[in-house]
């Protein structure tokens, strides 16, 4: 039986959007666009929603004051995209008809300055209507993104584009292995999980059956199938930390900035700030704002904590105090500046967007999962103990050859979890993994102050580890 040091405490801080309480709303129209598939031997004969969450598509930033505004469609997404699709792509003696069950369909602009990105992806199962049901054929996605001054106009023809590029994945989709999968009733097609397998894992893309490969991730389909450019040994380097508001400041103290880098011919060269992502062979760092953030593998998919975009609340009162203060003056701001402030986000396996973990635009229910995460430190070259912080409160020494278990019932909250060690100091903020245990060794060798003094270390792993860890302890007491 393991003597376990347990904690239970209340999070440090949350960072989540809500709408305001009279709300506007944006409604998608398609009237004016056009797709085209010449060599198409489908028609779609209904359009499915099987999304999780339905309450919306995404938000947009409306007027002069960017107030968000929630996207709809003003008779519904599977009326107004059945009777699209039908009219731009009709039945023809010939076709095969097939039924569209969207699995993702997200709107979302960020604000940037005085510019704007518009980006919208869709995700969907395709199934083919035969005689005896309905067969799942395959899954196609797409995604668009603009940068403009103003990119709400674009969100009409990124749809019709992305519906038009997902359409003609289908061009080459085999009859006979779909026919050869089980058939389905329509009316379960929305609650369906996509797969031509009797085992569901095996469906899984690579990145979350198999330990990262070390190198670098230069697009999401890569990443998807842990296919890194591996030419070079990635490397990770610190940097100073250049954030947004005094708050920001605050949330982030101690947490390293990473930057990756490769030795090309002897010479030190950091990578590209736009690859996907890149992987040292244990741990797995997303792009997101020409920054690198450490992954979290959960269930079926990855969240990270990055920067919180523009704060428009604060971008707006601090230019009203600048009017007030006249050109010569000095602006007063009273309002807080949430730019750069720790925010969840999550990947989206489908398409490859980032976006906001949980989503904002759901409500927040309770949820029975309890996260685990187990910190272990085996014997070093220094003998003081590691002192453990959740938040600011510290919670628990660590000596050589001992371990400790923190409980976090806060689904998808972040996790402010702080090692100090003589010599070496980090802090991490993570979203825990609600689907199994996670273990972090840390350690007193760390080579220099340059190199994280800690890694997460898979399931299987970790486990045998503690329980070597166990032995020690039990030979010791003998």
């Amino acid at each position: 039986m393991r003597k376990l040091y347990a904690f239970n405490f209340f999070l440090f801080f949350t960072f989540f959007t809500t709408l305001p309480s009279q709300a506007q709303q944006y409604y998608l129209n398609l009237s004016q666009q056009t797709i085209q598939l010449p060599a198409r031997t489908i028609y779609v004969e209904q359009v499915l929603d099987g999304r999780a969450n339905k309450s919306s598509i995404g938000l947009v930033y409306r007027k002069l004051d960017n107030r968000p505004t929630a996207v709809l469609f003003r008779n519904g997404l599977e009326t107004e995209l059945t009777t699209f699709l039908q009219k731009q792509l009709p039945a023809r003696p010939t076709d095969h008809p097939v039924v569209l069950c969207l699995r993702q369909l997200r709107v979302s602009e960020v604000l940037n300055g005085f510019t704007e990105e518009a980006s919208a992806d869709l995700a969907a199962d395709v199934y083919a209507h035969l005689p005896d049901g309905y067969h799942f054929m395959q899954s196609i996605a797409a995604r668009r993104t603009k940068r403009a001054m103003e990119t709400t106009r674009f969100h009409d023809n990124h749809l019709a584009a992305l519906l038009q590029e997902c359409l003609g994945q289908v061009q080459d989709a085999s009859w006979q292995r779909a026919a050869a999968t089980p058939a389905q009733l329509l009316e379960l097609l929305r609650s369906t999980m996509s797969t031509t397998t009797s085992d569901p894992a095996a469906a899984l893309p690579a990145i979350l059956r198999k330990a990262p490969r070390a190198g670098i991730y230069y697009t999401f389909e890569q990443f998807l199938a842990n296919l890194p450019d591996s030419t070079s040994l990635v490397q990770l380097d610190t940097i100073p930390s250049k954030l947004g508001g005094q708050m920001s400041r605050v949330l982030w103290a101690g947490v390293q900035q990473i930057r990756p880098f490769v030795y090309n011919n002897y010479i030190k060269k950091h990578i590209p700030l736009d690859a996907w992502a890149y992987s040292d062979g244990r741990q797995l760092y997303v792009q997101h704002q020409k920054k690198y953030f450490p992954l979290v593998h959960q269930r079926n998919f990855f969240t990270f904590v990055g920067e919180a975009p523009l704060d428009l609340e604060y971008a707006r009162a601090r230019s009203e105090a600048q009017v007030r203060a006249g050109a010569m003056g000095v602006a007063t701001v009273r309002a807080p500046d949430h730019t750069g402030e720790p925010t969840g986000y999550e990947v989206d396996m489908r398409t490859g967007q980032l976006a906001p973990y949980p989503s904002p635009l759901q409500s927040r229910l309770a949820h029975p999962d309890t996260c685990y995460i187990y910190i272990y430190r085996r014997a070093d070259a220094i003998t003081a103990p590691a002192t453990v912080f959740m938040g600011t409160k510290q919670v628990a020494y660590i000596g050589p050859n001992e371990y400790m278990e923190i409980r976090w019932p806060y689904y998808g909250r972040i996790l402010r979890l702080e090692v100090q060690l003589p010599g070496a100091d980090f802090c991490q903020l993570l979203i825990p993994n609600a689907a199994q245990p996670s273990y972090l060794e840390v350690s007193a060798d760390a080579p220099s102050n340059h190199r994280p003094a800690w890694r997460w270390v898979p399931a299987a792993r970790g486990e045998i580890d503690l329980d070597e860890l166990d032995k020690l302890r039990e030979s010791a007491g003998k």
